[in-house]
């Protein structure tokens, strides 16, 4: 039996952009944009509900998922959506040879081979804040949570604040 040709980084990082493409089509996310490089970002930019996306998408293959390199590179591209009024998601997928999964090979399941059928954990796009930029909207309309906890009393946690305007809708 001949060498099994292995799928390249890039080649498994154009699979996962793909991959994020083709569900968020399906979510009914208007695709303006794709760029499948691994040094541009992001790699989609999209619309929906009037609102603009970009979408950081990082792939890898079992038993790791595809993630951002370190905390500069989140906020980066955070910032970078933000001075275009849109907001940042990150896709993480990952990937696993589905013949080696389910012939219960670990090691196999590691190996990208071309041309094999792959198994694909995705959760779909995540969206990348902080907390000093969330908000809520409660009674009051749109806040910060810093603006809703202050002026609800007594002076509750963040989860109880979040859970408090989501019940409120």
């Amino acid at each position: 039996m001949g060498k099994k040709e292995i799928l390249t980084k890039v080649e498994i990082h154009h699979f996962g952009v793909e991959i994020v493409h083709s569900q968020m089509q399906h979510d009914g996310f208007e695709i303006l944009g794709v760029n499948p490089s691994m040094t541009f970002t992001p790699q989609i930019v999209a619309r929906k509900n009037g609102q603009m996306c970009f979408v950081i998408v990082r792939t890898d293959f079992y038993p790791n998922r595809g993630s951002l390199a370190d905390d500069q590179e989140f906020f980066y591209n955070l910032e970078h959506a933000e001075k275009n009024n849109a907001l940042c998601y990150f896709a993480g997928v990952r990937l696993c040879n589905a013949a080696a999964a389910d012939a219960g090979d670990e090691e196999g399941m590691r190996l990208p081979v071309k041309g094999a059928d792959f198994y694909v954990e995705y959760e779909g796009p995540k969206i990348m804040t902080t907390l000093d930029r969330m908000q809520v909207r409660d009674g009051q309309g749109l806040r910060s949570l810093d603006e809703a906890e202050a002026t609800s009393a007594p002076k509750r946690s963040i989860s109880e604040t979040i859970r408090s305007a989501a019940s409120q809708k």
